[in-house]
C-alpha cells in the first residue's frame, strides 16, 4: 500500500545552470563599472519632455482641445548606476538559399544553430514576407533559421566565439569600426544594436559542430546580433565598447 502511494506521487525536477559563466562574472565585476565611468556624462540632465503652451483663456484655444507633446516615446536615463550599460540577447541567424527549391535544406541549419546555441526554445523558421518573382520567392516561403540567446547561454556563445571560432578563422584581423565621417544621427547609430557576419567555414570551427562535422552536410554563413538595452544618440557605441570588453576585436577603418 505505502509502495503504491510513492508510485502515485510525481515530482518535477528542473535542472537549473551548474555554474556561473566566466564572461558574466568579469561583467559584473570589473566591465560594467568601467563602462559606467567612461559612457557618464554629469553635464548632460535628465530633462521631460516639455508640455506645448497651451492657455484657456485665449479665444484661439477656448473651443479646441490641448495638444499633446510631440513623440510617442519619452527620453531615456542616461547611464547610470541603476541603468547599467546590459547585453538584453544576440540573435543568431541564417539564410539558406537552397531551401528555395527544396525545404529539406532548412534542417541542417536548424540542426546546427541548435547545436551552437544549445537550446531548442526561441528558435523557429523565418518565412517570407513578401514574394520576390525574380528570385522565385513566394509569399510565406521558409527561407532561414533563427534563434535568441539571453542569460548564461548568452555569455557561453561569446566565450566560445572568442576563444575558439574568431581566433581561427584566416586572414581575419577584427571587425572594422565605421569611419569618423559616419552619421552620429543614423538609424543604426542610435538602435542600440552591433552586427556581425560569419562565412560559411567558420561554422566549422564552431567545437559543437567540429565534434560531429559529418553529421552536417551543410554549412551556412551566420548573421549575428548583439542587442542592448541602449537607445539614442551614441547607443551603438555605447554596444561596441560593450562588446570590445567582452574581447569582440575591433580595428580602425
Amino acid at each position: 500500500m505505502i509502495r503504491s502511494n510513492l508510485l502515485k506521487q510525481q515530482h518535477s525536477f528542473f535542472t537549473g545552470s551548474t555554474h556561473q559563466p566566466r564572461l558574466k562574472s568579469h561583467f559584473q565585476n570589473t566591465l560594467s563599472p568601467a563602462l559606467l565611468y567612461m559612457t557618464h556624462n554629469p553635464r548632460q540632465q535628465q530633462h521631460s519632455r516639455p508640455l506645448p503652451s497651451w492657455d484657456s483663456n485665449d479665444p484661439y484655444t477656448a473651443h479646441r482641445q490641448q495638444p499633446r507633446p510631440r513623440g510617442n516615446r519619452d527620453p531615456l536615463p542616461n547611464p547610470n548606476q541603476s541603468n547599467p550599460i546590459n547585453l538584453d540577447k544576440i540573435v543568431i541567424h541564417t539564410m539558406v538559399k537552397e531551401s528555395i527549391n527544396n525545404k529539406g535544406a532548412l534542417l541542417s541549419a536548424i540542426m546546427a544553430l541548435q547545436s551552437i546555441s544549445g537550446q531548442a526554445e526561441h528558435s523557429g523558421v523565418c518565412k517570407a514576407r513578401k514574394g520576390v518573382a525574380q528570385w522565385k520567392i513566394r509569399h510565406g516561403m521558409p527561407l532561414s533559421v533563427k534563434v535568441e540567446l539571453s542569460g548564461d547561454k548568452m555569455f557561453d556563445f561569446i566565450d566560445i566565439l572568442t576563444e575558439f571560432v574568431l581566433p581561427r578563422i584566416r586572414d581575419f584581423n577584427g571587425i572594422s569600426l565605421p569611419p569618423v565621417s559616419a552619421d552620429e544621427k543614423s538609424p543604426s547609430a542610435n538602435s542600440g544594436v552591433f552586427q556581425m557576419g560569419l562565412p560559411p567555414s567558420a561554422m566549422s570551427l564552431f567545437p559543437q559542430i567540429e565534434a560531429a562535422f559529418d553529421s552536417y552536410p551543410r554549412s551556412h554563413g551566420l548573421d549575428i546580433k548583439f542587442i542592448s538595452n541602449q537607445k539614442g544618440r551614441g547607443a551603438e557605441a555605447k554596444t561596441r565598447a560593450l562588446m570590445s570588453g567582452l574581447r569582440i576585436p575591433f580595428i580602425p577603418k
